[in-house]
C-alpha cells in the first residue's frame, strides 16, 4: 500500500456512523421503501417485542410483511451507533428476538429458523452480542443470554475437538455440516468468543477453550480466513500474548487477513482499479472476480486496530493500513461517484441527503449479472437447486424420450459488452447439450466432446432474451446439473459501485444498510489532526473484550517530512508516554501540545497521571495498575 493514500479525501466517519443512526431509527421517514425499521412483535423464538431492519434499501425478502431480518444488521446498527456516543439502551434489549430460546438451542442466530449452516453466519451474532454486553452489562436478560451463549459454543468446540474444517454446525443434530467449503477460521472466531467469556466470568474452562483454539490456529499452514472471523483471532492471540505471556503468532494471524492467500481468496485490496485507489477495503481478491465490501473492510478494521496497543510492534503497519482503508472507504458510498458508475444513485439522491448508506461493495471490474427471472420446462423436469450460493443451480431432468428443453427469461443490463456463461458440471462428453438464446439457434454453446465445465458465449445486445437449453440422446431420467446459468455485462469506466442485491433480484437498491450499520467502528477509531493524512487513531475505542486503558492516541506519518500534531492532554498535569519507543515525551503538561512525527514513522502516545508513578511489572509497564506499555 502506499503512505500516503493517493487522491486523498477523508470522510467524516464520526458523523456518517450518527447521519446513519438517525435515519434507519426514524420510524417517521416517508418515501419510498420508508421507513426501513419495523417493529417485530411476532415472538418466534422467544417471548420478546423487537425491531428489525432490511438487509438492503427495497430488500423484497426482508419487509414488515415477512417479517424476516438479519441479526447481523440489527445488531451491528446498535453496536456502530454505541461506539460513536449514541445510547441504545432503549433499543439493545429488543434484539433478543434474534435469541434463539424457545427451540432450546441459546444462541444468538442470524435469522428465524436456521438450525446452522454457516459458521460466519451464525457465530458473528454471537461475537457482535459479547462486544454488546460490554458497552450495556445491566441490560435486561443479557446475563443469562451471554451465559448460555458462552456454553453454548463451548460444547461446541469440545465437539468439534479440532476439526474445524466444515462449512458449519447443525445446532438441532448436533454435528458439522460440510456444503463443498471450509469456513475454519470459526476457530478464530471461537477463540475471542472464549477469552471474552473468560474475561466476564473468570471462569477457567473458557481460557483454555480459548488457547485450545489458539494452537490450533498456530499449527494451521493453510490460510483459513473465509468472510469475517479471522481478525477476531488475530486480536485474542494479542490479548492472550500481552495479558498471560503466550506465545500465539498474531503476526501470521494479521497476515490471514490481509494476505489474500486463503483458498478463497479473501483479503485486502493491495491495487488501484482504472485509476481508483482501492488499496486496503477488504473482499474477494480473486482475479477477474475483485469485490470490495464494506461491512468487512469496516469490520476488520475495528477489531484489529486494538492490537496496536498490545503488540506496538504491530502498531506502524495497523496504522498505515487503517490510513489507507479509511480514505478509500469513502468509495462506498455514492456521493464518491458519477451515477453512471453506480447502480442506485436516483434513490439516494432523492431520500438520503446525507449520502449515509453505502452500498454493498465495490467491484473492480464493472461487471454486474442478470440471472433468468422466469423459467419454463418444455421438455423434461426442473428442479431449482437448494444450493447457499447464489448462482441459480438448477437440475434439468431428461423425459422418457431422453430429452431436455429449458427456456430461461433474462433481462440484459445495458453495458459495454455481455457474455452468456454457462457451467455444467457432472456431465460425460458425449452428451450433446447446447445452450443458445432462442432467436440465434446457429450461435450455440456446445458441451460435445469440451473438457470444460464452464463455456461462455459472447452477445451483442441488452434487453429481453430467452436463453434455450437443450439436449437429445440423454438416457430417460438422466440429470443435467446446471450449476450457474448467467450473463455477465461489463460497464464503462470501470469499477462500479453496486452489489448483489439487484443482481439477483433480492431487491430493488444494492444499498446495504448491513455493512452501513458499521461504520461507527471507524466514526471511533480516527479523527483527523491539522496535518492532512495524519490521523489520530484510537486503538481502545473498538475494543471487543472490554479493557481498562489511559486515553491513546496512534499517529503515523506518510509524507517524507517531519510533521508536527497536537494532541489535547486536557486541565490537569498528565505525562505523555511514546510506547513504540518506550520513552517518556513529557513529564508533565495541561492543554494542546505538539509532537514531531519523523516521516514514515508512528508514535503510539498515552496519557497518564503526571503525579502517578510508572511501575515495572511482570515485563509491563504500569500507571494506577493500568497497563500503559506491555513491551516496554
Amino acid at each position: 500500500m502506499p503512505d500516503f493514500p493517493k487522491a486523498y479525501q477523508m470522510r467524516d466517519w464520526k458523523t456518517t456512523a450518527r447521519h446513519f443512526d438517525q435515519f434507519v431509527f426514524d420510524q417517521t421517514r416517508k418515501g419510498e421503501f420508508l421507513p426501513l425499521l419495523w417493529m417485530d412483535r411476532a415472538k418466534r423464538v422467544n417471548p420478546t417485542d423487537g425491531f428489525a431492519l432490511p438487509t438492503y434499501v427495497g430488500d423484497l425478502r426482508q419487509t414488515h410483511q415477512t417479517n424476516l431480518h438479519e441479526a447481523i444488521t440489527g445488531m451491528a446498527a446498535c453496536l456502530g451507533a454505541t461506539l460513536v456516543g449514541i445510547d441504545k439502551s432503549v433499543w439493545v434489549p429488543m434484539l433478543a428476538t434474534h435469541f434463539h430460546e424457545k427451540n432450546g438451542i441459546g444462541l444468538y442466530l442470524n435469522q428465524v429458523g436456521t438450525r446452522g449452516d454457516s459458521f460466519w453466519y451464525d457465530l458473528l451474532p454471537s461475537l457482535l452480542f459479547g462486544h454488546l454486553y460490554g458497552h450495556y452489562p445491566d441490560a435486561p436478560g443479557f446475563r443469562r443470554q451471554f451465559l448460555s451463549t458462552a456454553e453454548t459454543w463451548l460444547r461446541i468446540t469440545d465437539e468439534l475437538n479440532d476439526d474445524f474444517d466444515h462449512t458449519g454446525y447443525d445446532f438441532i443434530d448436533r454435528k458439522p455440516v460440510d456444503r463443498g467449503w471450509s469456513e475454519a477460521d470459526v476457530a478464530a472466531g471461537l477463540a475471542c468468543l472464549h477469552y471474552l467469556a473468560w474475561n466476564r466470568t473468570a471462569d477457567k474452562r473458557f481460557l483454555e477453550a480459548a488457547q485450545r483454539c489458539l494452537r490450533w490456529m498456530d499449527r494451521r499452514v493453510v490460510n483459513p480466513y473465509y468472510e469475517s472471523l479471522a481478525p477476531y483471532g488475530a486480536y485474542a492471540s494479542a490479548r492472550s500474548n500481552a495479558e498471560r505471556g503466550t506465545g500465539h503468532q498474531t503476526a501470521k494471524f494479521v497476515e490471514w487477513t490481509l494476505k489474500g492467500d486463503n483458498p478463497r481468496k479473501w483479503g485486502a485490496i493491495l491495487e488501484e482499479w482504472n485509476g481508483t485507489p482501492a488499496h486496503g477495503l477488504i473482499g474477494s481478491v480473486y482475479p477477474e472476480y475483485e469485490y470490495a465490501f464494506a461491512m468487512n473492510t469496516f469490520q476488520a478494521a475495528g477489531v484489529l486496530a486494538p492490537i496496536a496497543r498490545y503488540d506496538d510492534r504491530l502498531a506502524r503497519d495497523l496504522a498505515k493500513w487503517i490510513l489507507n482503508l479509511a480514505a478509500n472507504s469513502r468509495f462506498f458510498y455514492p456521493d464518491a461517484w458519477p451515477p453512471k458508475q453506480q447502480s442506485s444513485f436516483d434513490w439516494a439522491r432523492r431520500h438520503d441527503p446525507a449520502f449515509c448508506i453505502p452500498y454493498e461493495g465495490i467491484r473492480k471490474q464493472g461487471t454486474t449479472r442478470r440471472y433468468p427471472e422466469e423459467d419454463h420446462m418444455i421438455r423434461g423436469a426442473l428442479a431449482l437447486g437448494g444450493s447457499t450460493n447464489p448462482d441459480k443451480d438448477m437440475t434439468l431432468t431428461a423425459d422418457d424420450r431422453g430429452r431436455v428443453r429449458y427456456e430461461g427469461v433474462v433481462e440484459i443490463a445495458d453495458g459495454l459488452s455481455h457474455e452468456l456463461i454457462v457451467v455444467l458440471r457432472h456431465r460425460r462428453l458425449e452428451d450433446d447439450v447446447r445452450v443458445y438464446l432462442k432467436d440465434k439457434p446457429g450461435e450455440a454453446i456446445r458441451f460435445k466432446g469440451r473438457k470444460r465445465d464452464d463455456q461462455r458465449l459472447a452477445l451483442s445486445r441488452s434487453g429481453q432474451v430467452r436463453v434455450v437449453i437443450e439436449a437429445d440422446g440423454l438416457q430417460p431420467g438422466r440429470d443435467l446439473a446446471i450449476h450457474d446459468l448467467v450473463v455477465e455485462t461489463r460497464f464503462p469506466d470501470p469499477p462500479h459501485v453496486g452489489g448483489d442485491a439487484t443482481v439477483h433480484g433480492w431487491g430493488r437498491t444494492d444499498l446495504g444498510l448491513y455493512g452501513g450499520s458499521y461504520a461507527g467502528f471507524l466514526g471511533a477509531l480516527i479523527e483527523p489532526t491539522e496535518v492532512e493524512g495524519i490521523l489520530a487513531i484510537d486503538p481502545t475505542a473498538t475494543e471487543v473484550i472490554p479493557a481498562k486503558a489511559h486515553p491513546t492516541r496512534l499517529f503515523f506519518n506518510p509524507h517524507d517530512q517531519t510533521h508536527s500534531v497536537q494532541w489535547e492532554l486536557g486541565d490537569s498535569e498528565v505525562r505523555v508516554y511514546e510506547a513504540i519507543g518506550n520513552r517518556v515525551l513529557l513529564n508533565s503538561s495541561t492543554g494542546k501540545q505538539s509532537f514531531a512525527i519523523p516521516p514514515k514513522q508512528a508514535f503510539l502516545l498515552v496519557k497518564t497521571p503526571a503525579d502517578q508513578p510508572l511501575l515495572r511489572e511482570n515485563d509491563r509497564l504500569l500507571c494506577q495498575g493500568i497497563v500503559v506499555d506491555y513491551r516496554p
